[in-house]
């Protein structure tokens, strides 16, 4: 009997790999891929320094496979460029997925865990309705594996969630084309050594970016959106009429998509738990969802502890990570989530730009860093100076205001998920209600 089996070798499956390895209960991770494959997806990711720090990852330096460039500051612009405020001075990582994921499997396998790749999940096995293991194939047959708890870390297929009998307890729907954020990276050469870059800066208003790469004379120059590549290249039509870019030429493009809605309202069940993108744990903000996987890892591993000790991880055991998630990061990127659908969907370009050059953005708000009384006090007030002076509509204000109360009604909600499985039922139903209010991102 095996204590955790984790299906997919990605970094979150990694991560929750070696954390439980460490605590010294059996792990036995399987992926469908070669290894040589794992996290080839697309080529860069980004990891804040500090948060190296916060989950004990490793942190590649110049000349190391993984390591590929780093910067220290990131700006915020309005739609039109005019107004660029600092709004991270964090030093960012640009890592290769594909050699920063064996790195992470490594330090698994160092930690105790065994990897099997080429390993297809197939199905569950069940004792009494609860999850007892999995079966999967490999070159050499079909096998199966008993285990006290099973996680799925299989990325947005989410295999072994969309497996789960709805009696589960956890939403078993698969992703949708409109549960997405699809990106498009352009990795270009600048032309002009004059506009060789060592910062990052977005436009919010088109999803946009422009970051440094690992080629020093070029940049990625990325896009998002929420309705298709097809969309994506009419809003970087629009962005590149309105934004003046560098002179660059083209190398290559990379597109993909990342989970870009609401998560289960339950990530756990009867021996199961559902981790990173199979979960749809990514940042509302952004969809990144590499440190944001890892956060709700941190949170579980407690409960996940505590039930492997006593060798029960039922949907009771399991429950209160739900709770704990919710505390430390669910309920804050549920009501971002809500707060940003509902101003992108009515908030128009001469809005954005005008909230900008009035000052109700702020550097000190963009960073997180000065989101106090005073400082919300004081952009509260240059928005009323802007819509007496005839810079905001009043459905501008409007939605302010409505995505504010929905955002802490959310927010509230959250935090007071229920103590237990029996109160799931009506507050699953009231987060329905909510959520259907907010409506989906434009």
């Amino acid at each position: 009997m095996t204590d955790l089996i984790i299906i997919g070798a990605s970094t979150t499956g990694a991560y929750l790999g070696r954390e439980a390895a460490r605590r010294g209960f059996s792990v036995h991770i399987i992926d469908k891929l070669p290894r040589k494959k794992i996290g080839t997806k697309y080529d860069i990711f980004h990891i804040a320094e500090k948060d190296c720090a916060k989950h004990a990852l490793p942190r590649p330096v110049r000349g190391d496979p993984a390591w590929a460039f780093e910067f220290g500051a990131g700006y915020t612009a309005d739609p039109y460029d005019k107004y660029r405020l600092l709004s991270s001075e964090d030093v960012i990582i640009g890592l290769h997925m594909h050699e920063y994921t064996d790195l992470m499997c490594r330090e698994a396998e160092e930690a105790g865990a065994k990897i099997t790749f080429g390993a297809e999940f197939t199905g569950f096995l069940y004792d009494n309705g609860t999850v007892s293991g999995v079966k999967y194939k490999t070159k050499r047959g079909e096998k199966s594996e008993n285990a006290t708890l099973v996680a799925d870390c299989s990325g947005i297929p989410a295999v072994g969630r969309t497996a789960l009998p709805w009696s589960s307890g956890v939403d078993a729907d698969p992703l949708t084309g409109a549960d997405m954020f699809y990106v498009v990276l352009r990795y270009v050469r600048l032309k002009n050594e004059a506009d060789y870059i060592n910062t990052s800066c977005g436009w919010p208003f088109y999803k946009t970016w422009i970051a440094p790469c690992a080629d020093e004379h070029g940049a990625i120059l990325g896009i998002g959106a929420t309705e298709g590549f097809d969309h994506c290249d009419r809003v970087w039509a629009e962005f590149e009429k309105n934004v003046p870019l560098p002179e660059y030429e083209l190398d290559h493009i990379e597109r993909g998509a990342t989970p870009y809605t609401v998560p289960p309202y339950s990530l756990i069940g009867d021996g199961f738990i559902a981790c990173g993108d199979a979960a749809c744990l990514t940042k509302p903000d952004c969809g990144e969802g590499v440190t944001s996987s890892m956060v709700h890892i941190d949170a579980a591993m407690p409960v996940i502890e505590r039930a492997l000790k006593h060798g029960t991880a039922s949907r009771r055991d399991l429950w209160g990570i739900n709770r704990e998630y919710n505390r430390v990061q669910g309920a804050d990127f549920a009501a971002t989530r809500a707060m940003l659908t509902v101003i992108v969907n009515a908030v128009s370009i001469s809005d954005f730009h005008n909230a900008f050059e009035t000052g109700v953005v702020s550097a000190e708000i963009l960073s997180g860093s000065g989101m106090t009384l005073p400082t919300l006090a004081k952009a509260a007030g240059r928005l009323a100076g802007g819509i007496a002076a005839g810079k905001f509509s009043r459905a501008t204000l409007a939605a302010a205001a409505r995505a504010l109360a929905l955002s802490n009604e959310i927010k509230n909600h959250y935090l007071n998920f229920p103590a237990d499985p029996s109160g799931f039922a009506k507050w699953s139903e009231c987060a329905d209600e909510l959520w259907q209010k907010v409506g989906k991102m434009k």
